[in-house]
């Protein structure tokens, strides 16, 4: 909110109401300073939309004049305005938790941002509280999704039913060691005694807002193995279409004196790649790396980014098109920075997303995503063999996303239909048709024909009872292309090959 004239005009953005999101994201965060709860009573349709999703005894006690701290609550946004008009002190208040490289404020307000201004369309934010720690991010012990008062971080957003991506902005900041050093700097050296005008500011920028020995005592961080259990614990079990973000934690290399990728963190992931029943549940998050530093922060989450451009391709494209190499709205760049043989060889094993800067084809430098990856493939295990290899190019995050929209979609059309249509009308099966040749259509189903890309038989299990077994082919993604060059008695021919 802008006030103008004196405060005599309070100017309040608010965007034109959207149609239906076509990828809804939630992101759980730390909002310190003020809340501002008469702002968000002046969005009924945020206030519908929490009522619609199970939360209207919570809206009708802070709208009854109760004081709420909107802990636990998610509050769906439909720009950044909305966000700051909410919680106008969450970018510039600090935080309990200090570290020399993360700084003392949020990352959820960042995040936000970058969110829309990548083309994101509808975000869920949950407020967190910070004196809970990292557990405050994760399921209670007591949680009972059929009852709202047990829920507490992602149990929140996981009875929502449109939500398909989650991010947890303050959780990966809380994962950054508070001694953690950063890249040394290299002294100059100093120039000769001048005389210098008063106004000149002549202060040494080269020291680090703290010293180690500055800050007080902080929580160590969590062990991957424990954050991963606690994120994929209800995830895996009761919404299976969803997409968790997570960037890797760092630490400190003394051989190449800079921050890296923490390799524990990949004996974690290789340890969990051994173990079936693990490795199934770490289809449901795609890894990014590396953090992101620019002229507004020290370090800094791209969930932001990612989030808001996987929402922007859903939209144009459809879920099923992957955001990796498209420019991302943002003036921060890649930290630390990783080579070409890093980028390769993180991206092929474990499986992480990783961010590069690079020249683009009109010649300025962009930021984008070098490939959307996962570290297993995204079907069940069941579906591959023990050898993945061959079923390699199903390792990408995009057709996760697939696969969560259509149980979504189809679970919708379900209920739509199970109060409406008796078990022998014929229209169900012709519904689904439609469904997958719309899609078939829109490529995101592979095969020569239709019929090719997808199959669907009916059978009555018992009396009064319909099953649908569906059978379907995604469209395949490319993983790598292969462009050969031939120079033929002075002809130039050239040869594309899909990887």
């Amino acid at each position: 909110m802008e006030l103008l004239a004196g405060a005599r005009i309070a100017l309040t953005p608010r965007p034109v109401e959207r149609r239906h999101a076509a990828l809804e994201v939630a992101m759980l965060g730390h909002c310190p300073g003020r809340v501002r709860l008469e702002r968000l009573l002046q969005l009924p349709a945020a206030l519908a939309d929490m009522r619609a999703v199970g939360y209207g005894q919570a809206v009708d006690a802070f709208s009854s004049g109760a004081a709420s701290e909107l802990y636990n609550l998610p509050i769906p946004l439909q720009s950044s305005a909305e966000f700051h008009d909410i919680f106008p002190d969450a970018l510039t208040a600090t935080t309990e938790y200090v570290s020399l490289l993360a700084g003392n404020k949020a990352w959820l307000g960042l995040a936000v941002d970058d969110f829309f201004a990548n083309g994101g369309e509808k975000l869920w934010v949950v407020r967190i509280p910070e004196s809970a720690g990292q557990a405050g991010f994760l399921p209670a012990d007591a949680t009972q999704l059929h009852d709202i008062t047990t829920l507490q971080g992602l149990a929140c957003v996981l009875v929502i039913p449109a939500l398909g991506v989650v991010g947890f902005p303050d959780l990966e900041r809380l994962q950054i060691p508070p001694r953690l050093p950063d890249i040394p700097r290299v002294r100059l050296e100093n120039f000769e005694p001048q005389f210098l005008p008063c106004t000149q500011n002549t202060e040494d920028d080269h020291r680090e807002r703290r010293y180690s020995s500055e800050l007080s005592d902080m929580p160590p961080p969590w062990q991957l193995p424990q954050v991963l259990r606690g994120m994929l614990q209800y995830v895996s079990s009761h919404r299976p279409d969803l997409q968790c973000l997570f960037t890797l934690p760092l630490a400190y290399s003394g051989e190449l004196d800079s921050p890296v990728l923490d390799p524990t963190a990949l004996s974690a992931l290789s340890g969990y790649q051994q173990l079936p029943d693990r490795a199934q549940a770490l289809r449901h998050v795609q890894f990014l790396f590396p953090y992101l530093r620019g002229p507004r922060f020290a370090l800094h989450t791209p969930v932001g980014l990612i989030a808001g451009q996987q929402a922007a391709v859903a939209r144009r494209d459809g879920p099923w098109r992957s955001m990796a190499a498209k420019p991302l709205n943002t003036d921060a760049l890649p930290y630390p920075r990783l080579s070409i043989a890093q980028t390769l060889g993180l991206r092929d094993k474990p499986g992480i997303s990783v961010l590069n800067y690079r020249n683009s084809f009109s010649g300025g430098a962009q930021l984008s995503l070098d490939d959307e990856r996962l570290v297993v493939p995204a079907l069940p295990v069941a579906d591959y063999p023990v050898d993945r290899q061959r079923y390699d190019g199903f390792c990408s995050a995009e057709v996760m996303r697939f696969l969560g929209f259509l149980r979504r979609q189809l679970q919708a059309l379900g209920e739509q239909l199970i109060f409406n249509l008796d078990y022998r009308d014929p229209r169900p099966r012709l519904l689904l048709e439609q469904f997958f040749r719309r899609l078939y259509s829109q490529g995101a189903l592979r095969g020569a024909s239709a019929e090719q890309a997808f199959s669907i038989r009916e059978s009555t299990p018992q009396e009064g009872a319909m099953l649908y077994e569906i059978m379907l082919a995604p469209a395949f993604p490319i993983d790598r292309l292969f462009l050969t060059f031939a120079n033929l008695n002075g002809e130039w021919r050239s040869e594309v090959v899909d990887g």
